[in-house]
């Protein structure tokens, strides 16, 4: 079942009346969400259903683990305090001694075992992500060591729904926990909504636990009041993801797709090739985004608000931009959990680019454990190194415009490696370069030259979300309703037959 399926949309239809009828009851609404999310989940696997829940009450029974130990250190913290009040104060001598005691005693029984306790809990964590993402990998590694001692073990794990996102979400719930700032909203309902909400569990975004640096936490929503005040909004995400999803990636994949296909017979011509290259990228972001903008659409209709995942990626200057624009959530999270972590950029500008390289490697990796991976999320490692040894130069800025077709072409190249395997990719640069060289240039290259074109105006676009959501505002209601099904129905005359799948579904 997806979000664009009949069956989803009257159910959601009837979900959604039966769920603002209890609008004075939080706690009905937790319930209710609760059950839609797990139907939602068993509607595609009970299997997966089970694996949720089980991970969640794991989850949940360490996080309350995490929060006691957290008191703890905050405690620890407190007598550091309290032993420079005694020095510097001796009127209250008797009581700063008496809880001077109680924390070290608290200092001497725990402190030893909180970071150790974290570390091993955030690895369980990891590791229950890497079984099931990279259990093929290392079967088929070990399969003759297992044979050799007589072990049987299943030849394949399926893949858990959302497998990634609740993992890494889960992550932030358990740091949040240690941390102190989940002290209102750690019972178990909150954590099984927060881990399985329907509408980003598929998709994402990587919803935190915790407010941090703009990003709006998720988890704390459950516990609150809802309002629906956002019709405009929804709508008009709605209609985003219909044009990006079912015209844009629906249209453009079939191209996409048969032109990387044909390189095995040499029969494509080098514009082709680099029209596919470039329009892959066009695809991938329409699709991925696409889903997002419905994903938040349906939480906004619920009265939730899930962080933005993208900003417009194809209009940035460098790579660094890029990656402050695609996939928001989930470079914030390496940005947090490992770029900083190894140290960020405090320790110097040698160090810092070998951290930078490690944390796109691990990116890569995350997608999957193949050679192509690896090399994609290197390749965006190096641009970005070369990009911050340029600025450490300080050498001239390039013209804003050249800036944007050098990195969407980058950013385009390195796209080859994440759609297709390590050999295909290199057959697909094979062929490229060898139209190149035979001089069969082909019919494409003024669609080449008007993407490239597009890309340099695609800035110019920065306003129409807002735009659309005002337009619809001060439209009367007749009017309004008018309008979308106008446009809706015109998507409908023009989209491909069939419901477009996630592409980012297996990560």
């Amino acid at each position: 079942m997806t979000f664009f399926s009949p069956e989803f949309v009257l159910l959601f239809l009837l979900f959604f009346v039966i769920y603002w009828a209890a609008k004075n009851f939080v706690s009905m609404q937790k319930l209710l969400i609760l059950f839609a999310s797990y139907a939602f989940i068993c509607a595609n696997s009970l299997y997966f259903a089970l694996v949720l829940f089980g991970f969640t009450c794991a989850v949940f029974v360490c996080g309350k683990y995490l929060q006691e130990h957290g008191k703890l250190v905050r405690l620890l913290k407190q007598s550091q305090k309290f032993s420079k009040d005694l020095a510097n104060n001796t009127k209250n001598n008797t009581q700063n001694n008496s809880q001077s005691a109680e924390l070290i005693s608290y200092k001497n029984k725990f402190a030893p075992t909180s970071n150790l306790a974290l570390g091993v809990i955030i690895g369980f964590c990891v590791l229950f992500l890497c079984f099931f993402k990279y259990y093929d990998f290392f079967y088929g590694v070990f399969a003759g060591f297992f044979e050799f001692f007589g072990l049987s073990l299943f030849e394949s794990v399926a893949f858990p729904l959302g497998v990634s996102y609740y993992t890494f979400m889960s992550i932030t719930y358990l740091l949040a926990m240690y941390r102190g700032q989940c002290e209102r909203c750690d019972d178990f309902i909150s954590l099984a909504c927060f881990l399985a909400f329907f509408p980003s569990i598929v998709m994402g975004p990587i919803s935190r636990a915790s407010d941090e640096k703009g990003l709006r936490a998720l988890l704390p929503q459950f516990n609150e009041p809802k309002n629906f005040s956002c019709g405009d909004e929804i709508f008009t995400l709605a209609l985003f993801a219909c044009v990006k999803l079912l015209v844009i990636s629906s249209l453009l994949s079939p191209y996409v797709n048969n032109t990387f296909s044909s390189v095995y017979s040499s029969s494509s011509s080098a514009s082709e090739i680099l029209l596919a290259i470039l329009l892959y990228g066009v695809v991938l972001y329409a699709n991925f985004s696409g889903f997002i903008d419905m994903s938040r659409a349906l939480a906004l209709a619920l009265g939730f608000e899930l962080a933005q995942n993208f900003a417009m990626p194809y209009a940035a200057r460098n790579i660094r931009e890029f990656w402050q624009r695609w996939h928001i959530t989930l470079t914030t999270f390496i940005t947090r959990y490992i770029y900083i972590p190894l140290g960020g950029s405090a320790k110097g500008f040698t160090r810092t680019q070998i951290n930078v390289l490690i944390a796109f490697g691990l990116s890569g990796i995350w997608h999957g454990a193949e050679w192509n991976f690896l090399i994609w999320g290197l390749l965006h490692g190096v641009g970005l190194v070369i990009f911050n040894t340029y600025k450490a130069l300080a050498l001239p800025q390039l013209n804003y415009y050249v800036s944007l077709i050098l990195t969407y072409i980058f950013v385009s190249f390195a796209w080859i490696f994440f759609a297709n395997d390590f050999e295909n990719s290199l057959v697909i640069l094979k062929g490229l370069f060898a139209a190149l060289a035979a001089g069969n240039f082909g019919s494409q290259t003024a669609l080449v030259i008007l993407l490239l074109a597009g890309v340099c105006l695609y800035h110019k676009c920065a306003g129409f979300f807002g735009f659309c959501v005002h337009m619809l505002s001060c439209m009367p209601i007749l009017l309004k309703a008018l309008v979308l099904g106008l446009v809706f129905s015109i998507i409908i005359a023009i989209m491909p037959s069939g419901i477009p799948s996630f592409i980012y579904a297996s990560f």
